[in-house]
């Protein structure tokens, strides 16, 4: 009687048609796989942006809010208001003077009081920002004493652009 082996496991051949079909699946599951990847750190570093461009908004909006007007009624601006410009230095109702100055890519707040010296971080990723001031009839100001607007564009790029304009009504107003 003739004796029968019996063999368990793979033969080498089914393991080398196994790895090569693995292999065509992976080499179509990858690109997908990466493709999503890819589109997470872009919506990632996108809403980064956003998030930097509407807090750097609000923050200038509400410190530009509470310009103080001096006693001769002029508000207390210290750059001149006839043109755009892309800094501004003026004085708060509470005697802070503020500083926003601007040095692509970096978008900075200053006080005198308050840490004086010291830059405060509004954006890192600043492509420009310019300031223009409005008299309450829509038109250009020409001087610190018709101020009631103050305008400003902040475009922000992390390889797209993003901008946003705001207009703040000036507080005490004549």
């Amino acid at each position: 009687m003739m004796c029968r082996r019996m063999y368990k496991g793979f033969t080498l051949i089914e393991m080398i048609a196994t790895l090569i079909v693995l292999g065509l699946i992976a080499s179509f599951a990858v690109p997908y796989l990466s493709n999503g990847v890819r589109a997470y750190n872009n919506t990632s570093a996108a809403l980064n942006t956003v998030s930097q461009l509407r807090y750097a908004s609000e923050r200038m909006a509400r410190e530009l809010r509470e310009v103080q007007r001096t006693l001769a009624g002029n508000f207390d601006i210290s750059t001149p208001v006839t043109g755009a410009n892309n800094n501004i230095t003026f004085r708060k109702s509470d005697g802070d003077q503020v500083i926003i100055t601007s040095a692509a890519p970096t978008l900075s707040l200053a006080y005198d009081t308050l840490l004086s010296g010291t830059n405060f971080t509004l954006s890192d990723e600043l492509t420009s920002i310019t300031f223009n001031y409005y008299q309450s009839n829509g038109t250009q100001a020409t001087g610190t004493n018709n101020v009631a607007y103050i305008e400003f564009e902040l475009i922000l790029n992390n390889g797209a652009t993003y901008s946003q304009r705001t207009r703040v009504a000036l507080r005490n107003q004549p």
